[in-house]
C-alpha cells in the first residue's frame, strides 16, 4: 500500500526541489519555477501560521477570501500539477473510479482520488466552488464537499453572460463575504479588499500586454510561458504573480526589439490549441518549436483578455461585485467552455485572427465532453472562413496513460510534415 503523505507540504516540497535544480542547473530560467512556491506554499503553512486556507473552484473571486487574510488554491491546481507524475496521478484516479464512471473528467477524478486517498490530511478551512465549468464538476465538486466535511458554499453561475447574469453572481459574492464572515468571526476590510482588486487588475492589464506580443511575427515567447500563465485564476491577488508577469513582459519586449525569433531556427508556423492545455504532456510545445519551428501562439483556453475592474468602480461595493462577476465569467475555461457556442466561437475567431494563426489544432481533452460537442462546428467554421484544415486529436490531459508520449507526437509529427510538404509544393509553384 502507498504510504500516506501530507498532499500540501508534499507539494510545495516538490516545488522546492524542482526551483533548486533550475537555479543550479538553468538560474536564467529561476523565475518560471519561482511562481509555483507562490501557488503552494501559502495553503501548505498556512495553517502553521495560524492562518485559514481556502480551497476554491472557479468563478470565485480570490479577493473575497484573501481580504480574510486567507490563503486560497484553485482545486484544480492539484490536478493538473501532478499531471506529468503518471504513476501517482494514475493511483488517484483507479481510487476515484472505484465509486465514480471511469468517463468523469480526469481532473475531477484526480481531485477526488486525493481526498479518497488521505493524503489530503491538512483540510481546508472552508470549500467554496461554482457550478463552473462543466457537467463533471457539478458532480464531483458537491462529493468532494462531503468527504471533505468542512463548510462549503456553491455560487451558482449563469450560462448566458450579460448584465442580468453579472448582478446574479454579484448578490451571490454578498453571500459569500457573509459566509467568510461567519466562518472567520470578522467583517469585510472593504479598504483591503479594493486594493486586491487593483492588484489583480495590475494582473490582468499585464496579461493584455503579453498577450499583444505574442501577436507579433514572429512570436517573442515560447509556448510553455502559457501554461504558467493558467495560473492566474489562482493567483490574481498575488504580489509574486505580478513579478512574475513583468518579469514575462519584459522578456517579451526585448524580444520584440531584436525583430527576430526565440527559435534559434526562426519561426516556422503559428499554432493554435483549440481546447485544454495538454498537461500531461506540457514538453509536446517545447518539441514542436525545436522539431518544425511552430510555436503555439495562444491556447484557447490561456487567454482571457485581461478583463479590468474599472478603476471608477473601486469605493462602491455593489460596483466591485458586478465588475468582479464580468472578470470571473471572462477567464479561461469559463469564457470558452461554460456558456454559449457562440461565446466559444467568438473567441477561436479572436485567436485565429489576431494571433495570425496559420496552424489550428483541437488537442481535445476527453473529459471535455461539451466540447467534443462543437469540434465539428469549429472545425467547419475555420475551414470555410481561413481556409484552413483542424488537426482534431484526442488527449487525456491529465491521465498520461490514455495516449504514450510517442503517440502523441507521431499524429502531430505526420499533420506537421504533410503542411511541411504542402507548403514545400506551393514554394515550387
Amino acid at each position: 500500500m502507498a504510504q500516506k503523505v501530507n498532499f500540501l507540504k508534499d507539494m510545495s516540497a516538490t516545488v522546492d526541489g524542482i526551483l533548486n535544480h533550475v537555479r543550479q542547473k538553468r538560474p536564467e530560467q529561476a523565475w518560471m519555477s519561482e511562481i509555483h512556491k507562490a501557488v503552494w506554499d501559502p495553503p501548505a503553512f498556512a495553517h502553521d501560521e495560524g492562518k485559514r486556507w481556502i480551497l476554491k473552484g472557479y468563478c470565485v473571486p480570490p479577493e473575497l477570501t484573501a481580504a480574510f487574510d486567507c490563503a486560497n488554491l484553485l482545486i484544480d491546481a492539484m490536478s493538473t500539477r501532478l499531471a506529468s507524475q503518471v504513476e501517482r496521478t494514475s493511483r488517484y484516479i483507479d481510487l476515484a473510479e472505484k465509486y465514480v464512471p471511469s468517463t468523469l473528467c480526469g481532473l475531477d477524478k484526480v481531485d477526488l482520488g486525493i481526498m479518497l486517498s488521505g493524503d489530503f490530511s491538512d483540510k481546508p478551512d472552508a470549500f467554496i466552488y461554482g457550478t463552473v465549468p462543466c457537467d463533471n464538476a457539478r458532480a464531483a465538486f458537491p462529493a468532494i464537499s462531503n468527504i471533505l466535511g468542512v463548510p462549503s458554499f456553491c455560487v451558482d453561475i449563469p450560462f448566458q453572460k450579460n448584465e442580468r447574469s453579472y448582478r446574479y453572481m454579484a448578490e451571490q459574492y454578498k453571500e459569500v463575504i457573509h459566509f467568510m464572515e461567519n466562518l472567520t468571526g470578522r467583517k469585510m476590510d472593504w479598504d483591503k479588499f479594493f486594493e486586491l482588486v487593483r492588484t489583480a487588475n495590475t494582473i490582468n492589464r499585464l496579461e493584455t500586454k503579453i498577450g499583444d506580443l505574442r501577436k507579433q511575427i514572429p512570436c517573442p515567447l515560447p509556448g510553455s510561458l502559457l501554461v504558467l500563465n493558467e495560473l492566474i485564476p489562482a493567483m490574481s491577488v498575488s504580489e509574486e504573480m505580478v513579478a512574475f508577469m513583468e518579469k514575462q513582459y519584459e522578456l517579451g519586449k526585448a524580444q520584440v526589439a531584436t525583430g527576430k525569433s526565440f527559435m534559434p531556427g526562426g519561426e516556422q508556423f503559428r499554432v493554435s490549441w483549440l481546447q485544454n492545455m495538454l498537461w500531461s504532456n506540457v514538453g509536446t510545445l517545447n518539441w514542436l518549436e525545436k522539431t518544425y519551428g511552430a510555436v503555439v501562439v495562444m491556447d484557447g483556453f490561456g487567454y482571457a483578455q485581461g478583463t479590468i475592474v474599472p478603476e471608477e468602480a473601486l469605493g462602491d461595493p455593489d460596483k466591485t461585485l458586478i465588475a468582479l462577476a464580468r472578470r470571473e465569467l471572462n477567464m479561461p475555461m469559463v469564457h470558452g467552455a461554460a456558456g454559449p457556442v457562440s461565446d466559444y466561437i467568438k473567441m477561436i475567431d479572436f485567436v485565429m485572427e489576431d494571433f495570425h494563426v496559420d496552424v489550428p489544432m483541437f488537442i481535445g481533452h476527453v473529459g471535455c465532453k461539451h466540447t467534443w460537442a462543437v469540434a465539428k462546428i469549429i472545425r467547419d467554421r475555420i475551414h470555410k472562413k481561413y481556409g484552413l484544415p483542424t488537426l482534431a486529436l484526442d488527449v487525456d490531459a491529465v491521465d498520461g496513460r490514455y495516449k504514450s508520449t510517442e503517440e502523441i507526437r507521431s499524429v502531430i509529427g505526420e499533420y506537421m510534415d504533410t503542411l511541411l510538404e504542402n507548403r514545400e509544393k506551393q514554394r515550387k509553384g
